[in-house]
């Protein structure tokens, strides 16, 4: 059927009347219940604190965070025929609102804002003009914004343009609670990603009762409409918006007589998903044969659909499409078998595709039996030639004790033949071992025991070449255990010693320190041999072995050499700690060599290594304001750890000449000339120095509100960390920021948090961000989560230690995320949770 509209809301028809002659005004605050305002050229912002109140005819001109906001609670506000111009910038340089709050919103003018209106529960939004959006930083830019934990709002016979390709007209979404009951109706609506989002995947609560009908929509960078995960209505509307769009302030906006070419069509049946690999493959790659019973399928679908896996007919998981259409599966135990899986897919309208291709898994966890030797022979190149049997088409491999000597693989009959590489003179234990076409791996076969020497060769059956008196080789010892402190030095703390060794399969190996015989071992079937000693007393120890073989010995191994030392060190002695730029440098003296670790209770702070006549000194990082007690341990090359130190309390954020003040860096942005602007607060009318790691770069005063801010030199070329101290009248430090204002280089950085208030700003470049536990309130303002410039942020595993417990502790605030443990945040600016996966963290 076809509809009939008036002209359009545009410049023309909306915002304050031709005529009205306005009067020049500050911020407005209202505070009397029943109050109409109107006439005013405001060069500022309006609040609205009390019920009943009509704001009309007015001129809006306001950098704050909104032209017109309502105060929660406040009931029967009206604001109609007012021009609202934001500026483009908000107080911290991003975006800001035209009008916040709830209540009967008619025949405005906004522009220039992020976001045109972002309204209450019980709101009527009509007749309005909203368009020219704009912003600094990354804005996310919403004609109207409804981010959740709101009902009962009317959108009717507004024009809003959005001439970005982000993010909407109209955004619906779950982020802070449930929505119900709002209808969008015969509005002219272009731009965006999708001109009009419902989307219930920012949070977990319900979007019902939400309607688009008989609106003009078009012009978007993806879509017309983004429903995702509700029953929100999408009917009866028409794609002529964005020419709609084009005659407003024109006189061709006259009223528009169409109809619908959107009519409700029945959900498109998603295309089937794709299982594109499977992992991991192991054995011969491509052969579709695994040694691992549990798997994980790789593949395709629609954006956000929900995949079905099967085996056979049997469903036995599903997983969720991202945004960009892959998905993984990782199944349950299989049995060992073939399995035939497949795939299906299932939008938010419930249609499902037809499954995928079959991909075929044979799982076979089950080892092969130990190869049989037959036959082996020596040749005159004092070769062994074995051969034997073992299951068709494995891989075999002979073995010298651990030494791997030959390959090859068995005929369809199990058949096999190796020729080994040249063998030493001397007694050989040889084995073999099968691998099957999964890459199960079977026990060492019976060891044959063969001897090349000087007498005849070429004998067959026997495993021999010579007399069969030659004396063993020489054992080996390969290892000891524990090696405790430096690994490699052969320093120990741990006074009994496990060597582990090879030598002739079955021998008797005797083990010495220096001439003393300390036991003896006996090598299994592979070579293989273990011995601990009794305990040991503290000095040098030098081990070697001899192995015998039918009563010959051979001659004794090379020396393994291991120093005992069991005695921890004396505690260490500490001697300052001086304190600048809220960190403090303790130094002291303990035994050289020592690693030194200083702590703040059981918090490690910092190490370090003595130097050679004692002394040593840690500085520590950010630390918070007040009162700090350090302690240190030292630990021996051995590994002993002393005693803890006695303790060293320096104050951090104060000094002699008075109290201490609160200082804090708060927000960053960067300039295309490479140049940032630093802001902060501190005490009202105080001096604030600013410090580029220890070097002073300059200074501000704090205005009467206690806000200060700082324009940088030329940072290109290094990343920055800037902190800042407020002085007294004197030149006292009586506060230091609690963090730093970080800016990368513009290639890959790692900027590295302190334990107070970070402001992190990466630039360009796939940047490193690290986290320690205690790390306070931070933010990083640039993080990309995807792209070449691919950023990661680095946990110490004390604070998160996987992905899934990033996840557990996230949440969606706005356009940003934050992630809270105790009392420490990290807030991640303009990021989408959905968007954040694995590969954006890594845990140390």
């Amino acid at each position: 059927m076809a509809t009939t509209t008036n002209a359009w809301p545009d410049a023309t028809n909306t915002g304050v009347p031709a005529g009205v002659t306005l009067t020049p005004s500050g911020d407005v605050v209202i505070t009397q219940a029943g109050a109409v305002v109107s006439g005013l050229n405001i060069t500022g912002s309006v609040y609205i604190k009390a019920d009943n109140v009509t704001l009309e005819n007015c001129k809006i001109t306001s950098g704050g965070w909104a032209g017109v906001t309502i105060d929660s609670g406040v009931t029967g506000a009206v604001v109609q025929n007012c021009t609202i111009d934001g500026t483009g910038r908000a107080p911290d340089g991003t975006g800001n609102q035209g009008i916040m709050g709830s209540g009967t919103f008619i025949g405005n003018n906004i522009f220039n804002v992020e976001n045109g209106i972002v309204p209450g529960s019980n709101s009527v939004i009509q007749g309005n003009y909203i368009h020219d959006l704009q912003a600094g930083g990354s804005p996310h830019y919403d004609g109207i914004q409804i981010d959740g934990g709101l009902s009962n709002i009317q959108i009717t016979g507004n024009s809003i343009i959005n001439q970005w390709g982000w993010t909407s007209a109209v955004m619906i979404d779950n982020g802070f609670g449930p929505v119900s009951n709002v209808t969008v109706t015969n509005n002219l609506l272009t731009g965006g990603a999708y001109t009009v989002y419902a989307d219930s995947n920012l949070g977990t609560a319900s979007i019902t009762g939400v309607s688009f009908t008989n609106n003009h929509v078009g012009g978007a960078q993806y879509g017309d409409a983004l429903i995702r995960g509700n029953n929100s209505v999408f009917t009866g509307n028409y794609t002529d918006g964005a020419q709609l769009a084009s005659t407003l302030n024109t006189s061709a906006n006259s009223g528009t007589t169409t109809s619908p070419t959107m009519p409700p069509a029945t959900p498109e049946v998603p295309a089937a998903p794709g299982i594109a690999s499977w992992s991991p493959d192991t054995g011969k790659t491509g052969d579709g044969i695994t040694d691992a019973n549990q798997i994980t399928l790789h593949g395709t679908a629609a954006a956000g659909s929900t995949v079905k896996v099967y085996d056979g007919s049997t469903q036995i998981g599903t997983a969720t499409a991202t945004s960009a259409g892959s998905w993984d599966y990782i199944t349950k135990v299989l049995t060992d078998a073939k399995h035939t899986l497949t795939a299906t897919a299932t939008n938010s309208s419930g249609q499902t595709s037809a499954a995928s291709a079959a991909v075929a898994v044979t799982v076979d966890t089950k080892a092969p039996a130990a190869p049989t030797i037959a036959s082996d022979t020596v040749n005159a190149a004092n070769q062994v030639v074995l051969s034997g049997a073992a299951e068709a088409n494995s891989a075999i491999k002979v073995f010298d004790g651990t030494t791997q000597i030959g390959t090859a693989t068995t005929n369809s009959s199990g058949a096999w033949s190796v020729t080994t590489s040249a063998l030493s003179a001397g007694s050989h234990a040889l084995t073999a071992k099968a691998t099957d076409v999964a890459g199960n791996v079977s026990a060492a076969s019976t060891a044959v025991d063969a001897v090349i020497g000087s007498g005849t060769t070429g004998s067959t059956g026997s495993g021999t070449s010579g007399t069969g008196t030659t004396a063993p080789a020489a054992p080996k010892i390969a290892s000891f255990s524990n090696d405790t402190g430096t690994a490699g030095d052969h320093i120990t703390s741990d006074k009994t010693l496990t060597l582990a060794g090879t030598a002739v399969a079955n021998s008797t190996v005797k083990v010495l320190d220096g001439a003393t015989q300390l036991g003896t071992a006996t090598a299994d079937a592979n070579g293989a041999w273990h011995y601990t000693t009794a305990a040991l007393p503290d000095g040098k120890h030098s081990f070697t072995a001899t192995d015998t073989v039918s009563g010959v010995t051979s001659k004794a191994s090379t020396a393994l050499d291991v120093t005992v030392d069991t005695a921890a060190p004396d505690a260490p002695v500490l001697l300052s700690d001086p304190t600048t730029h809220n960190r403090a440098t303790v130094s002291g003296t303990a035994e050289a060599g020592s690693l030194i670790k200083l702590y703040e209770g059981a918090t490690l702070l910092g190490t370090t290594t003595v130097a050679s006549d004692g002394d040593w000194s840690v500085t520590t990082p950010n630390l918070k304001h007040g009162s700090h007690t350090f302690t240190a341990t030292a630990t021996d090359a051995a590994g002993n750890t002393s005693a803890l130190s006695q303790p060293i309390d320096p104050p951090i954020g104060s000094h002699s000449g008075g109290g201490t003040s609160t200082v804090e860096v708060t927000n960053v942005r960067q300039h295309s000339d490479y140049t940032a602007t630093i802001k902060g607060t501190a005490d009202p009318n105080s001096e604030i120095k600013l410090y580029d790691g220890s070097t002073s770069v300059g200074s501000s005063t704090t205005d009467a509100d206690g806000k200060w801010s700082f324009q940088t030199s030329d940072l290109s070329g290094k990343s920055h960390a800037f902190t800042a101290e407020q002085v007294d009248t004197a030149d006292h430090v009586v506060g230091t920021s609690s963090g730093a204002a970080m800016i990368g280089s513009g290639r890959s950085d790692t900027l590295t948090g302190t334990t107070g208030n970070d402001v992190m700003v990466g630039k360009a470049g796939a940047d490193t961000f690290q986290f320690a536990s205690n790390f306070g309130q931070d933010v990083i303002k640039d993080f990309a989560a995807r792209g070449p410039s691919h950023d990661t942020i680095e946990f110490s595993k004390s604070v998160f230690d996987s992905f899934a417990s990033v996840l557990s502790h996230a949440a969606q605030s706005g356009h940003d995320v934050v992630i809270a443990t105790g009392s420490d945040t990290l807030t991640l600016k303009n990021t989408q949770l959905d968007k954040l996966n694995s590969h954006d963290f890594h845990f140390a």
